[in-house]
């Protein structure tokens, strides 16, 4: 059964009302968006799934100042998935307090409750590149993997690893893991090393770049080139094997020269 003029008034006019409950911060009214048990996939923002109206509410609230001011909602495409279902995509913008953007696509199940339709599945994904390289390969996965490592970002680091990423040292030594599993885990690893360390990296220098039977998996060869607070200039080489899938990295193997960086740092890695 297709949906009617009056069903596809009631979805856009719950897609609109998420924007304005939220910039007023009525979110005592959230049961009037979301079904009670609602998943909401902020994943891309490394947050997770909020599972439940009180959950949603919850990250509200605690995200506080970092909200945006006003939330924009554009271009709703619904679709139908049977007489009590539908999926919707529409693009947002949020204005921040400072006067800053950002976009932001959401993907949505509305289901037909009893009061009327309510979103029971949300799933937001920031824009970060045009032309549509939000799936990007593992060659630009690893350009911004290089560029996170240079600005020493997080938030971008955060944002390339899947959630149940592995990276991986075969060359590890005492005291210094073979294995990182999760996302939370590489990047607190990681962003640690960045902290204690006195190596700043500058830039990447790529050797060769081999392609493998599977699309989404490189072999690099590169040098990282920078300085040290310890001996000055210095120049790691290092081989990598990415494995990316759907623009998230899922395997990293990171052969780290471990020698070479203890020379860097003038002592133990």
């Amino acid at each position: 059964m297709a949906l009617t003029e009056h069903d596809r008034t009631d979805i856009t006019d719950v897609i609109h009302l998420h924007g304005h409950l939220t910039d007023a911060g009525e979110l005592d009214r959230a049961d009037e968006l979301f079904t009670p048990d609602v998943i909401y996939d902020l994943d891309d923002f490394g947050l997770g799934c909020l599972h439940g109206i009180a959950a949603v509410r919850a990250a509200a609230l605690a995200a506080g100042d970092a909200n945006p001011v006003g939330h924009h909602v554009t271009n709703i495409l619904i679709t139908p998935i049977d007489d009590r279902s539908a999926r919707v995509r529409s693009k947002g913008i949020g204005i921040k307090a400072d006067g800053t953007a950002g976009s932001v696509v959401y993907d949505d199940v509305l289901t037909r409750q009893a009061d009327g339709w309510r979103i029971s599945h949300r799933r937001v994904t920031a824009r970060r590149a045009a032309l549509d390289e939000q799936e990007a390969g593992p060659r630009a996965v690893l350009e911004r993997w290089r560029r996170a490592a240079v600005t020493r970002s997080a938030d971008d680091l955060r944002r390339l690893y899947a959630l149940d990423a592995v990276h991986e040292f075969p060359f590890t030594g005492p005291g210094l893991p073979s294995r990182l599993a999760g996302r939370d885990e590489i990047v607190k690893w990681i962003t640690a090393g960045w902290r204690d360390h006195p190596l700043t990296y500058e830039r990447y220098r790529t050797l060769a770049v081999h392609d493998t039977g599977d699309p989404g998996t490189i072999v690099v060869e590169q040098e990282v080139l920078g300085t040290s607070a310890a001996t000055g200039e210095f120049a790691l080489p290092n081989l990598i094997v990415l494995t990316v899938r759907e623009g998230r990295i899922i395997r990293l193997r990171d052969y780290v020269n471990l020698s070479a960086a203890a020379a860097a740092m003038g002592g133990d890695v």
